[in-house]
């Protein structure tokens, strides 16, 4: 079973992913914001991160660049998710995919699968 990692500041839409990746036989970390995914991260590695830009106390762009600066996470897809982002936002994270809210859940499942 995959691990996820899921970083959304908000609850509905952390909930809801939360449930539909669980449904699809994921194992599901979510945190709500990026001080607690960094603490974690630094502890315990996923097989992928899915991971929204706006923070309330960071920004995911950042947080994306560092994971992929350091040997024993470098490794790990990440998937970046926004709704106010310009797609462009993402160059220079190295950021395997994005995916701009709202989405499809189908879409959701494909990105995942593409870069997993």
């Amino acid at each position: 079973m995959k691990k996820i990692f899921l970083v959304e500041d908000d609850h509905a839409l952390r909930e809801l992913i939360g449930f539909l990746l669980i449904e699809k036989d994921y194992e599901v970390t979510a945190f709500s914001n990026a001080t607690s995914f960094t603490e974690t991260i630094n502890r315990e590695l996923p097989d992928l991160i899915l991971m929204d830009i706006m923070l309330p106390d960071g920004n995911g762009v950042d947080l994306c660049r560092n994971i992929k600066e350091e040997s024993e996470t470098r490794e790990i897809p990440v998937l970046l998710m926004s709704a106010h982002a310009n797609p462009s936002m993402v160059n220079g994270s190295g950021a395997n995919s994005f995916l701009a809210k709202p989405f499809d859940v189908e879409e959701l499942y494909e990105h995942i699968e593409k870069i997993s």
